[in-house]
């Protein structure tokens, strides 16, 4: 089973909790597992734990890690987007997570959060369920 759900960002590159909307998803399946991917080339999926201080943490990060590297050879076509999609091949852009009862099967602290690269935009969330 195949669900879409959109996210809209508000900032370049920003964190955001997604977990309750894919949970909610997942409610009727007793077990089985979660594929998530974001079908985006300047946006991420990680597993982490929802922590303000954290997300900026994430951002920042996801902001300045290949500063050092530029000037980047996409950005001479006027495309000044490049680290963005370095960021997002090495985060990668979907999960793949078991279900339990009804439940992601998540650790304590750990979040399933969407990483902004390249916003303000709408982003897509494809979620495919199977049921074992």
């Amino acid at each position: 089973m195949k669900h879409t759900i959109d996210i809209r960002t508000a900032h370049k590159i920003e964190v955001l909790n997604v977990t309750q909307q894919i949970a909610d998803l997942v409610r009727g399946v007793e077990d089985g597992l979660a594929y998530i991917s974001v079908p985006h080339t300047t946006a991420a999926l990680i597993i982490n734990e929802d922590d303000a201080e954290l997300r900026v943490d994430i951002a920042n990060t996801a902001a300045h890690l290949l500063d050092d590297l530029e000037p980047f050879t996409h950005a001479r076509k006027g495309n000044p987007n490049a680290a963005a999609h370095i960021f997002s091949a090495l985060a990668g852009a979907s999960l793949t997570l078991a279900v339990e009862g009804g439940r992601l099967a998540l650790g304590t602290y750990q979040n399933v959060l969407l990483i902004e690269l390249d916003g303000p935009k709408t982003r897509e969330l494809t979620v495919r369920l199977w049921a074992l």
